[in-house]
């Protein structure tokens, strides 16, 4: 939203709540601070206000390992995001407008920002978008350039070392296979890669579980009892993050098979190409 400038008496039009995501938004995204200790220190303050806000006591290791890895997903899968639409996700989020409460723990904190990131902006941007006296010209933005950059990093990974080790949070690449029938699995090959996503999630919160419960954090453990659960009964919440689960392993299975690199390649960039009208 950065690249909308609202005036002072539009801005005041606006609901509170679309005028804290607005102004969020005008700041830097957290991809474009160079320093990651000022991201770190910014989420450690945002961190400490929340425990602050519930009045909860929380011992200084435990602190400490919330900080950390939270701020490890924020660097991961909220880059989009500005240090302070992290900050007024947790505030809605301690105050209960991004649904139920189980803790302050790591995959509370986790929900909200998927919350405010899935439910708050788009509402937020289309009142924003409603106050506006007249549409706004967006940036032109060279898709086709995008995706070639990103066919060079799917072909990079081909025959990588490292590929078990890649995570494509967001799926994007995934995606741009899909897009272009690079990928074509079956639907049966579908669902049983979403059966063993729940497989691997389960097992990643059952982990997660036995490690809180060698610590004795009884809180944090009732909620690990509920994501089980509710991987079981696959709500909205739980389905989204399995599908993400799912593709990661389909884009893993498709590149580990592939033989030919440089078909691949051609195939890939000249359907691109295509599809923009080049050729």
């Amino acid at each position: 939203m950065s690249n909308i400038q609202l005036k002072k008496d539009v801005l005041v039009t606006l609901s509170n709540t679309a005028r804290e995501v607005y102004l969020a938004g005008t700041k830097p995204m957290i991809r474009e601070i160079k320093n990651k200790n000022v991201v770190a220190e910014s989420i450690a303050i945002a961190v400490n206000r929340v425990i602050a806000d519930k009045g909860i006591n929380m011992e200084k290791d435990d602190i400490q390992y919330l900080k950390i890895n939270i701020t490890s997903d924020i660097l991961r899968d909220f880059i989009g995001f500005s240090v302070e639409d992290v900050s007024l996700a947790f505030s809605m989020g301690v105050r209960g407008q991004l649904g139920e409460y189980f803790g302050i723990n790591v995959s509370t904190l986790y929900q909200w920002l998927v919350k405010y990131r899935q439910e708050v902006v788009p509402k937020a941007n289309e009142e924003i978008y409603y106050a506006l006296p007249k549409p706004v010209v967006e940036e032109i933005v060279d898709k086709q350039a995008l995706e070639l950059n990103l066919a060079d990093e799917i072909i990079n990974l081909v025959g990588s070392k490292d590929l078990m080790l890649h995570n494509d949070f967001g799926n994007i690449k995934y995606n741009l296979l899909d897009k272009y029938h690079i990928i074509n699995f079956t639907i049966d090959e579908k669902m049983e890669f979403y059966r063993n996503a729940q497989h691997e999630y389960k097992n990643d919160l059952e982990k997660k579980n036995l490690d809180l419960i060698m610590k004795g954090k009884s809180i944090q453990i009732s909620t690990i009892n509920n994501l089980l659960d509710s991987v079981e009964n696959v709500n909205k919440t739980t389905n989204d993050i399995l599908i993400i689960y799912a593709k990661k392993l389909a884009f893993r299975n498709f590149l580990s098979k592939v033989d030919d690199k440089k078909q691949i390649e051609i195939e890939l960039k000249d359907k691109i190409n295509k599809n923009y009208g080049n050729q």
